[in-house]
Formats: structure tokens, sequence, C-alpha cells
């Protein structure tokens, strides 16, 4: 869906009952037609409310909305969007009124462990164990488990089983260079790791749930080399499938730093559970059209796997069929090989150069399935709605 424009329009007066009008905008949509989709527009209040409604002539019921703070006065209101291609319509902002719907909420679970949770199931989970040179395997990287869209039970491996640095969706680089010194932030096994610093910013509400994370990227004595703020924001997009979007902004402290590495050991991966390498004939790839025609139970070669706009990866656990699909945002740099292995690991490496100043951006959606796998033309479609 691509928006022609947005008008917007405040009312912030005190009308001659006394009262000030309630904030108004109105939303116009291009070619493409709404059809429960997430939108958002940003509008000035001078009081922050906790929850909104949203009132519009097309429905009857109130919508319910979300509230992003931004700068000064400025909100920016969420809701799930339904409005026909090129039309207009005006929204009217309620605070006065109640609009009850599921909501997206973190429930703590442990002292290093929380969970997303919407209308009663965990959707994702933060692993966040503070690093221990006594017990570095199991508190070496933070990580997002992932769950079952129907279910209360994991999709993804934490530490153990084969390799155990793999652990749910997780981001490292083992060639982390600077200088004369290099650092594996990937296996992580001689000191250097990257930990949880602090929560940033916790989102909650009808129409997502998510946060931002920092994350320090640490050398063998514990000094920052790099710091991350690692956002998620996770919704549901059918009873069988929710969306997660994943951005790191990654940061040098000081000097110039060569993020490398290969395919194998690198990037912004997803590792399936244990019992997909303990079963590999239960994997297969869903391909871009151009490379359709491979085997989907063989592994990419070095001939196909440059710059792929998505890759999808379906599995099954006993009985339940899953896929996952992982799309790269156009605006990632270039040059990214897409790595797959049948053992349930799959995920794009990309190769960087980081000095102090801007950050290096990553932008990543990952589609969560349970049941019949994606065809290749919904799983464009998504993309493009992604991508643009």
């Amino acid at each position: 869906m691509k928006r022609l424009s947005t008008v917007l329009l405040l009312f912030l007066f005190i009308s001659a009952c006394g009262g000030p009008e309630p904030v108004s905008f109105e939303y116009t949509t291009g070619d493409e037609s709404l059809f429960q989709t997430p939108v958002s527009e940003t509008v000035s209040m001078q009081e922050i409310p906790e929850t909104v409604c949203l009132e519009t002539a097309s429905r009857e019921a109130l919508i319910p909305a979300q509230i992003e703070q931004e700068m000064g006065s400025n909100v920016r209101i969420w809701w799930i969007g339904s409005q026909p291609s090129n039309s207009t319509e005006t929204y009217i902002v309620r605070t006065d009124a109640e609009c009850a719907a599921p909501e997206y909420s973190w429930e703590r679970t442990d002292e290093n462990s929380i969970q997303l949770v919407y209308d009663g199931n965990p959707l994702i989970g933060y692993e966040h164990p503070v690093y221990d040179s006594e017990n570095v395997e199991m508190t070496k990287k933070p990580f997002h488990h992932v769950y079952s869209p129907t279910g209360d039970s994991t999709i993804t491996k934490g530490p153990g089983g084969l390799y155990s640095h793999h652990r749910g969706i997780f981001y490292g680089y083992n060639r982390v260079i600077l200088d004369d010194r290099e650092f594996d932030m990937w296996h992580a096994e001689e000191g250097e790791h990257t930990q949880h610093d602090r929560f940033i910013k916790e989102m909650s509400g009808p129409v997502f749930g998510g946060h931002v994370v920092e994350i320090d990227w640490k050398d063998e004595n514990g000094e920052i080399l790099l710091e991350e703020e690692r956002e998620l924001r996770v919704r549901s997009h059918t009873p069988e499938s929710f969306i997660i979007d994943f951005d790191s902004r990654l940061y040098a402290i000081a000097g110039l730093f060569s993020l490398s590495g290969d395919l194998q050991h690198a990037g912004v991966q997803f590792r399936a559970d244990q019992y997909v390498a303990d079963n590999e004939e239960v994997t297969s790839f869903i391909r871009p059209p151009a490379l359709s025609d491979l085997d989907p139970k063989a592994e990419l070669d070095e001939e196909n796997r440059m710059d792929l706009p998505w890759n999808a990866m379906n599995y099954s656990i006993e009985d339940n069929e899953y896929t996952v699909v992982y799309m790269s945002h156009p605006s990632n740099p270039d040059d990214g090989e897409m790595s797959e292995r049948l053992y349930g690991r799959f995920g794009e490496f990309i190769p960087y150069q980081l000095s102090e100043g801007a950050p290096f951006l990553l932008k990543y959606r990952f589609w969560i399935v349970e049941g019949e796998a994606p065809s290749v033309e919904e799983i464009e479609e998504m993309y493009q709605t992604f991508a643009e």
C-alpha cells in the first residue's frame, strides 16, 4: 500500500461551549486499499492520554488505537486500518470513550526473561542473562525466542543442542576487527560477549507490542566496543501468523571497525528448535521466483545466495508445521549473502566498515506462519508491502 497523501487537520481551540474540540485528522489512501493494516499518523496533543479510540463515519464501532510518544507534544497514533483505495476519511481522536480490545503486553517470567503476550498467548521472549565468566555458555549473548502462533511453546532453540551459540533470533560477527585486535562475537568463547544493558523503550497496546533495548558488544575485559539499539515490533497478522520487525542500530565507540566473517558465522540469523537438527528431513526452503527451480531440500550454493530480497524456511516440530519468512529491507547495504542450513538456521550476512558517528543500520521482517506454508506469490506480496 502506498499512501498518496495525509492531510492533518488540528482543531485545538476553545469552543463557544467552553470545552476543547477533539483532535481530528484526514487519512487518504493510495491505489491500494487498506484491510486490517497497521497505519499511523502524527498529531499534537496537549495532554497525552493513556488510551484512545478513533471515530470515523464509515465504521459504526470505535476503533482501538495506540499512542506512541514522539517529540514535545507530538504523538503518533496507530490503528488497524480498513479503508478503500483512493479515499479520504476523517478520524476523530476520542479520549473520553472505551473501545475494549485484546492488548499486547510484556510479562516478566524470571529475573532475566520477559515475554510479549497477546490475548493470553506469548509471541516472543527476550532472554537477557547477566554475563558470568564462570558460566559463559549460558550468559554470553541476549536473544529473542519465537513462539508458536497458536500455542505457548517455542519454535526456536536456546542454549545447548547442536551449535549451542545459535539461539532464537540472534546477531553477531565472528570477526570484529579493531586495529590489530580481533573479537569473535559469534562463538564468544574467549571472554568477548554481547550483554543487555538496559530497556530504552517498551511498547504495548491493542495494535502492536515491542521494545527497544541497548546491547553492549564487549571485549574480554568488559570494555564496550560497540553499542547497539535493537528494536523489535510484533503484531498479529492472521489467527495462524504474526509479524516481527527487527531493526538494529550499531554504533562504534571509538575507532574504525571491520564487521566481517562469513555467511555461516555472522549476521542476523534465525535458529529453529533442536528437533529440526535432530530431524533434518523436515526442513525445506521457499525462495524468490528467480530461484524457484532450485531443489528446496538442498542448501543454496555460491551462485544463488547474493542479495536475496527474502527467503523462507519450512519445518515441522512433531506434528506441527511452521514457515519462517525472512525479509531483508531494500535499505540494507548491498553484498548480503544468504545462508541456509537444513538443521534449522538461516539468515543474511552483510560485511561492513563501521566508524564513529553514523550507525550501521539493519532492517528485517520475520513472518511466522503455522500450518500450510504460504505460496511464493503470497510471500512476494508481503515483501512488497514491507519494502515500500
